[in-house]
């Protein structure tokens, strides 16, 4: 599984997204709103390994009536269990813990954890790792807050 980890509310990267026309104007409200009250880190690529293969009866094509309820159910059931399974963990100070998650795209394509900003990391934790933890598959990525300054200031 080939996945992309990125701090999405460092400045730098806003300020890259916008430049790049990524972002429409509602999604670059939201982002600064998002961006006031959390740390949002996105991965993108992440493939759930699943529990069991779904079965729709002999045609694959024509679930049950009731698969839109379903499909409700398994989209809480996987937010729930993004939400327990991310953490950022400062090298100095307590863990933290998502708040909140968004899945985005069909498929997952990228997943946004919320973490808040009220837990006040500052430089003098030096890193930061976030780590998602689920069904047996870790991933893990490192952030060198010397690394993350922009303009001589920590910019999360």
């Amino acid at each position: 599984m080939n996945v992309t980890v990125r701090w999405e509310t460092a400045l730098p990267v806003q300020h890259a997204l916008l430049r790049q026309g990524a972002s429409s104007q509602e999604e670059a409200k939201a982002s600064a709103e998002a961006s006031q009250k959390y740390y949002v880190i996105s991965v993108f690529g992440f493939r759930m390994p699943s529990q069991r293969s779904r079965s729709y009866g002999s045609d694959p094509n024509n679930p049950p009536d009731d698969s839109q309820s379903r499909s409700s159910s398994n989209q809480d059931q996987l937010r729930s269990q993004l939400l327990d399974a991310a953490h950022l963990t400062p090298k100095v100070g307590r863990t933290i813990y998502a708040e909140d998650v968004k899945v985005i795209g069909y498929d997952g394509e990228e997943i946004r954890f919320m973490f808040p900003r009220s837990a006040g990391l500052t430089a003098s934790a030096k890193e930061v790792d976030f780590v998602l933890e689920v069904r047996g598959i870790k991933v893990e990525e490192k952030f060198k807050l010397s690394d993350m300054q922009y303009q001589g200031q920590l910019a999360l």
